[in-house]
């Protein structure tokens, strides 16, 4: 019987650890999606004087940093609510 209790107990901290690991990974999966999220809203701030050939290169790389963060930050969040869980 003490065996089953040890084993009991390595399974729930194995478990907690588990869990643990998976949250600190989503969470900074979120950091790094709002710095993308970030860095794309500030590829976009644009001012009147830019010049025209920078201008294109960096709206585009502004969608594509937007985009990119959306899936990375907040993707997962809304998989997770809607039941699609990994």
């Amino acid at each position: 019987m003490p065996q089953d209790f040890e084993d009991s107990a390595y399974a729930r901290a194995s478990l907690h650890r588990a869990l643990h690991a998976r949250k600190m990974r989503r969470r900074w999966q979120q950091l790094v999606g709002i710095l993308l999220l970030l860095a794309g809203y500030m590829s976009l701030a644009v001012s009147a004087d830019s010049a025209t050939e920078w201008l294109l290169l960096r709206v585009v790389g502004g969608f594509v940093l937007l985009f990119v963060g959306f899936a990375v930050a907040i993707g997962p969040t809304v998989a997770g609510l809607l039941g699609d869980h990994d």
